[in-house]
């Protein structure tokens, strides 16, 4: 399974993969194969597996604290809904983010039920499903794939086992994210505003940017202007402001409007320097400090080239707004723990 870039995410954040086999020994040994990066919960009992994986999706407050719908009339076709950009990034302060199950991997052949029989009990419909066949196995694992039972299945004995399985725990982890909030996901990557999560150059910009600052999750913000805020594993936060040409040029209008100096404006023009605040915010003239002292306020841009061009700029930690100053509990603590804890459940 290729790890490719069609859409972006609105957001994203480390999920945990649940593993059952009854063989206490394997769960051992595959749980050495998963990526240094993984949380996972082991367990050798299916119906324990099963009592885990059913009460694990509870991080609803995401969904409760971004979406809102209106009754508009008396029809139930009267409504409209709105998606609150600016409070993605709360859930950093979410403690139990990273306890999200998004995948279960489950041997076929146990005693206490078979892993088909176990898939098929999953009350959440967006959790990814993975079948761990044996070779006698492998006829009937293709037949429920082809059925859309399972999402994969992976030989036990296939020499590229290690690939395979953390390839396909990561695309899962970000399907799982996209499916199970897609009240939040669709409106954002169908709006117009945001056309950067749709534009294939800007994602490989963005994915390549994650990889190098070890950026473990991210959240699209609107303030102090439409960007991301991301968090590596060490709870760390970076900014990535964006702006479209089209907007810079507006804001030379402005800059032109508020009578800025001619070296800040010609900066600009020449895309030099973007501004990380938000202009429409407040009555900006020549003697307010975004303008007066603009050294502080405007930050290298970085082009991406695409067919519509996009700067950025990014802002340390200290350089972002109060809002996002707050203690975030850091995935490395988490993964700490987690790996302390390899305790295989019965």
């Amino acid at each position: 399974m290729e790890n490719t870039i069609d859409v972006g995410h609105p957001f994203f954040f480390p999920t945990q993969v649940i593993m059952v086999d009854d063989d206490p020994d394997f769960l051992d040994g595959i749980s050495l194969m998963l990526d240094k990066n993984t949380s996972y919960k082991l367990f050798q009992s299916a119906s324990e597996a099963l009592d885990y994986a059913n009460q694990s999706h509870k991080q609803v407050s995401l969904q409760e604290r971004c979406y809102s719908n209106y009754k508009t009339g008396p029809q139930d076709s009267d409504s409209l809904s709105h998606v609150d950009i600016g409070r993605l990034y709360e859930e950093i302060y979410n403690g139990d983010r990273f306890q999200t199950s998004s995948t279960v991997v489950v041997d076929y052949s146990m005693p206490e039920m078979n892993g088909l029989e176990f898939l098929m009990e999953l009350k959440n419909p967006f959790i990814k499903k993975v079948l761990l066949t044996g070779q006698a196995d492998t006829e009937l694992a293709i037949k429920a794939f082809n059925k859309q039972l399972i999402d994969q299945y992976i030989d036990k004995h296939d020499p590229r086992l290690k690939q395979v399985l953390n390839s396909t725990i990561s695309v899962f982890s970000e399907q799982y994210l996209r499916s199970s909030y897609k009240l939040i996901t669709d409106p954002i990557i169908a709006s117009h505003h945001d056309t950067f999560l749709t534009d294939a150059k800007f994602q490989e910009y963005f994915y390549d940017l994650r990889l190098k600052t070890q950026c473990m999750e991210y959240y699209m913000i609107d303030h102090p202007h439409t960007g991301y805020l991301m968090v590596d594993r060490k709870g760390r936060k970076r900014g990535l402001i964006v702006y479209r040409e089209e907007a810079l040029s507006e804001h030379i209008a402005d800059l032109k409007q508020w009578r800025a100096p001619a070296k800040l404006i010609n900066e600009v023009i020449q895309k030099n320097l973007i501004p990380t605040f938000n202009g429409s915010e407040e009555d900006l003239n020549a003697e307010h400090p975004f303008i007066k002292q603009w050294e502080r306020y405007y930050h290298p841009a970085i082009k991406i080239k695409s067919t519509k061009n996009y700067f950025v700029a990014m802002l340390t930690e200290e350089d972002l707004p109060q809002c996002y100053q707050g203690q975030v509990i850091p995935y490395a603590d988490f993964i700490e723990n987690n790996s302390l804890n390899r305790e295989i459940l019965h």
